[in-house]
This record gives C-alpha cells, structure tokens and sequence, in this order.
C-alpha cells in the first residue's frame, strides 16, 4: 500500500492567468447541455478547483459555474496557454518515453491546425 504522506499533489500557480482570448477563426466545440442538478453541479465546481489555490477559489468558481451552465462541461479555459501550441519531435520533450509521448499526444490536441477543438482539449480514444 502506498503511504499517504508520499503522494503527490498537484497545485496550480497561485497566479491568475488572464481571460483567455479566442480566436474567431478557431472551431470550438459544440456545448454539451447543462443537466446537472444543484449537487451535482456543486460537486463539479468542487472538482475543477481541487487543483487550483484556494485564495482563487472564490474568483474561479463563478467562472467555472458560467462556463459548465454555457459549454455544459468546465474546461478552465483560463489555463490554456495563450497563442499556438506545435507538437516538437518526441526526442525534445524530456522524461520517459511514454510520458514524451503523452506531451506529444496533448500538444497535437491543443494545436490550432492539427486538434478538432484546440480551445478545450476534446481528446478521443478507441479501445479495439
């Protein structure tokens, strides 16, 4: 059994990163319907900001509430890196190679000419 004390937690900067701009020309993804009741909608919100400080909790959280009531998922879009994103050649990301290329699979997924939905990281997956 692993000890509670080693496990890793994972935090966002304490930095607000800003609005996110969008681009007019770049597909986004359809919105999803919003059809969760009050606790479950609450429990969602709770999800999307475990990662995130809580001194930004109560900026984020009515910001994560617009986008799940207007999209039908929270996407956190704030957290996006601004601008293009371009997939390198997997021997330029460091670690493992399968961790380089998972960072190579989410870069594809975030790029504005290869992605289906850049602005949310829709990722899709097949079992055969």
């Amino acid at each position: 059994m692993t000890d509670p004390s080693k496990a890793m937690h994972i935090k966002l900067s304490g930095e607000l990163p800003p609005e996110p701009v969008f681009d007019p020309r770049i597909r986004r993804a359809p919105d999803r319907g919003y059809n969760l009741n009050k606790h479950d909608t609450i429990i969602s919100i709770k999800n999307a900001l475990r990662y995130v400080p809580s001194e930004l909790h109560n900026h984020l959280a009515p910001e994560f509430l617009a986008e799940l009531l207007s999209r039908g998922r929270i996407y956190g879009y704030r957290y996006r890196p601004p601008g293009e994103i371009k997939a390198k050649p997997i021997t330029e990301y460091k670690g493992i190679l399968e961790a380089r290329a998972i960072q190579l699979m989410i870069d594809n997924n975030l790029d504005f000419d290869v992605a289906l939905y850049p602005y949310e990281l829709v990722t899709y997956g097949v079992n055969c």
